[in-house]
């Protein structure tokens, strides 16, 4: 079975320093990649205020998980997005393209909720496995960004339902 491994993107500084967050979920897709070394990697992430650098964010991904060992050939296109459900939809072509039959999405423990649920709406005959990273930061600042879930999760489901609109 085709499998993919989808990235989903986190913030850098201006110069493309990837953040612990950027960096612990490329981290964690090294060790998933390592464990199924027969799929392939999407990296997403555009521009936005999340990545003021030269560079669109899953470019920057895509190098460092290359700096780890992973080679260039088992990339896929990068899907150059803002947010969680533009991740899925502009990963979207660029999967069905390769073929691939089950996704393997990786993103931070706080994150995976999310990108679960908006995954399935957009994928919903693909197979889907969701991979947590464990984020290194604070208790006081993983805390902040559960509660930021709580309400951005609440966009998605209304997101989701316009999306499901455009589509009948």
């Amino acid at each position: 079975m085709k499998t993919g491994i989808v990235v989903l993107g986190a913030p850098n500084d201006a110069d493309g320093s990837l953040s612990v967050i950027a960096k612990s979920r490329c981290d964690k897709a090294f060790e998933v990649y390592l464990n199924n070394p027969d799929s392939y990697i999407l990296c997403t992430g555009g521009y936005g205020s999340f990545n003021l650098s030269a560079h669109p964010h899953g470019y920057l991904t895509q190098r460092y998980l290359m700096s780890l060992g992973v080679a260039e050939k088992v990339f896929l296109d990068n899907a150059p997005s803002r947010f969680t459900l533009e991740d899925a939809t502009l990963a979207k072509p660029i999967l069905e393209a390769a073929g691939i039959q089950k996704l393997i999405l990786v993103s931070s423990e706080f994150h995976i909720e999310r990108v679960g649920y908006v995954f399935k709406h957009v994928f919903p005959s693909m197979i889907l496995q969701t991979v947590s990273a464990i984020t290194p930061i604070s208790e006081a600042e993983l805390v902040k960004l559960y509660a930021h879930e709580q309400s951005a999760m609440l966009r998605e489901e209304e997101n989701i339902k316009q999306l499901k609109n455009r589509e009948l």
